[in-house]
C-alpha cells in the first residue's frame, strides 16, 4: 500500500484536513501517530515519515493512541525534549536546524530536524509508538510489498534479545526524494522510527549517501534516549490477534473481488502475514491491487476502535456506516511526476472498512504505465467496487 510518494500524499492529505484533537498517521502508518500540518514549500519531512508504512506495512493500521497521564512518580517529556534527544544522537561537525514547513501535532511523539553534513541537507524523522506484545506476532514489521514498493530494498530481522529491527531503502522511480528507514521495536513492545531523506528535483538528483549514515541511523532508532518518552504511551492489556496467513487472504480476496474479475498473484511467492496483492482485470481493464487484512485491530489498547476508525477518516466525506455495523471511507491519492512539471497526476484509491467483528481491511488500487508510473487511466474496479470489496464478509474468515 504502496509506494513511497503514496505514503508523503496520504500524510499531506491528511494534515489538510485533520480534525481536532489530530489523529496521528503512523501506519496508514505513518498516516496517524506523526502526522503533521505542513506548512510547506519542501516535503521531505512527510515523505520520509511516510515511509515509515511502506517499510513496516503496507496500509496496515496501527494502533493511534492519544497520549495516556503518565503513571505517578512518571517524568513525561516536555514539548522540546524530542528535538533534543534527536539533536544529541545526530554526527557532530554537521549543522542541524528545525523544519519551518512542518509542524508535529504532537511533539511528545514525533521530531523533525534538518541536518546537513556540508555536502546538501536530509531530513531526519522520529517518530515513537507502543505495539502489542508479544512482537512477533507485529503485521507491522514487515518489508514493503514488492509490486508496490519495486524499487525499495530491505530487511528483517530479529536481534538475539528478542528484538525486531527493519532496515529499507528506496531509490526514486521518477525523479523524486530518496528514503532511509529504520524501525526497531523492543520485545516490550517500545517501537521507534527513524527516516531520512534527501530531495531530488528536475536536474538535481537526490543525494545517493545520506547525511547521516544508515548505520549511525540504526544507532538512533535502537537509542535507549527514547525510553523515558514512553511513559506517556499506554502498553497493550492483551496479545495482538494471531496474523492472518498470506495464502488466507489471497483466498479471500479471490472470493471478494466482482463476479467476472479475474487475478493474477504473479511468480513471486506471498508470505508476508495479513497481505496479497496481484493484477486485477474486470471489463477490459487491468490494474495493481494490494490488500492488508488484520483481525482484532486496536486489541487491547485504550479508546474505542470505532471512534478511532472515523478519525483516522481525517474528515473524509466518504465515511460511511452500514446497518450491520461496517465503516469504511475511500481516498484519492495523487501522483505529480517531478520530472514532467504538466503532466497528468497518476490516481491511487484506497478503500479502509471497519468489520463488524474487528477486522480491518485495507483496499488499494492503481494503475502502473511504463517506468511504474502511475497513470490516471481508470481502474479495473471502480469506486463502489472497491467499497464492496473491503467490505466483504470474506474477510472476517480469512
Amino acid at each position: 500500500m504502496t509506494s513511497e510518494e503514496d505514503f508523503a500524499r496520504a500524510l499531506r492529505a491528511s494534515a489538510d484536513h485533520a480534525p481536532e484533537p489530530p489523529t496521528e498517521l503512523f501506519a496508514l502508518a505513518a498516516e496517524r501517530r506523526g502526522r503533521t500540518r505542513v506548512r510547506r514549500r519542501r516535503t521531505a519531512g512527510a515523505s520520509t515519515l511516510a515511509l515509515l508504512a511502506a517499510a513496516g506495512c503496507a496500509l496496515t493500521l496501527l494502533p493511534d493512541r492519544s497520549p495516556a497521564t503518565p503513571a505517578p512518580g512518571a517524568s513525561p517529556l516536555g514539548r522540546a525534549s524530542l528535538p533534543a534527544i534527536l539533536r544529541s544522537l545526530l554526527p557532530t561537525g554537521g549543522t542541524v536546524t528545525e523544519p519551518q514547513d512542518t509542524v508535529p501535532a504532537d511533539p511528545t511523539l514525533m521530531t523533525l530536524l534538518d541536518y546537513d553534513d556540508g555536502h546538501g541537507p536530509a531530513r531526519v524523522t522520529v517518530s515513537l509508538n507502543r505495539l502489542a506484545t508479544p512482537i512477533a506476532d507485529a503485521t507491522a514489521l514487515q518489508c514493503p510489498d514488492t509490486l508496490a514498493q519495486p524499487t525499495t530494498t530491505c530487511q528483517s530481522t530479529t536481534r538475539p534479545d528478542g528484538s525486531r529491527l527493519v532496515t529499507a531503502v528506496t531509490t526514486p522511480r521518477w525523479g523524486g526524494d530518496r528514503y532511509w528507514a529504520v524501525m526497531y521495536a523492543a520485545p516490550d513492545g517500545r517501537m521507534v522510527f527513524a527516516g531520512e531523506s534527501t530531495d531530488g528535483t528536475p536536474g538535481q538528483p537526490a543525494r545517493e549517501q545520506p547525511p547521516v549514515t544508515p548505520e549511525r541511523l540504526v544507532a538512533i532508532a535502537t537509542s535507549d534516549a527514547w525510553r523515558p518518552a514512553f511513559d506517556t504511551l499506554p502498553a497493550s492489556t492483551v496479545p495482538p490477534a494471531p496474523p492472518v496467513d498470506a495464502a488466507a487472504v489471497l483466498a479471500a480476496l479471490r472470493t471478494a473481488l466482482p463476479a467476472g474479475a479475474t487475478l493474477d498473484p504473479g511468480a513471486e511467492a506471498q508470505d508476508a502475514p495479513g497481505r496479497a496483492h496481484g493484477t486485477v482485470s474486470f471489463a477490459g481493464r487491468a490494474s495493481q491491487l494490494t490488500v492488508t487484512v488484520e483481525h482484532g485491530w486496536q486489541r487491547g489498547f485504550p479508546d474505542d476502535p470505532a471512534t478511532r476508525f472515523r478519525n483516522q477518516s481525517g474528515g473524509s466525506s466518504s465515511y460511511r456506516q452500514n446497518p450491520d455495523g461496517t465503516r469504511y471511507f475511500l481516498q484519492e491519492l495523487q501522483f505529480p511526476y517531478p520530472d514532467v512539471p504538466q503532466s497528468t497526476p497518476g490516481i491511487q484509491w484506497i478503500t479502509n472498512a471497519l468489520l463488524p467483528d474487528g477486522t480491518m481491511v485495507t483496499v488499494k488500487l492503481w494503475t502502473y504505465g511504463p517506468e511504474y508510473r502511475i497513470t490516471s487511466e481508470p481502474g479495473a474496479l471502480d469506486q463502489q467496487q472497491l467499497i464492496d470489496l473491503a467490505t466483504s464478509p470474506a474477510w472476517q474468515h480469512a
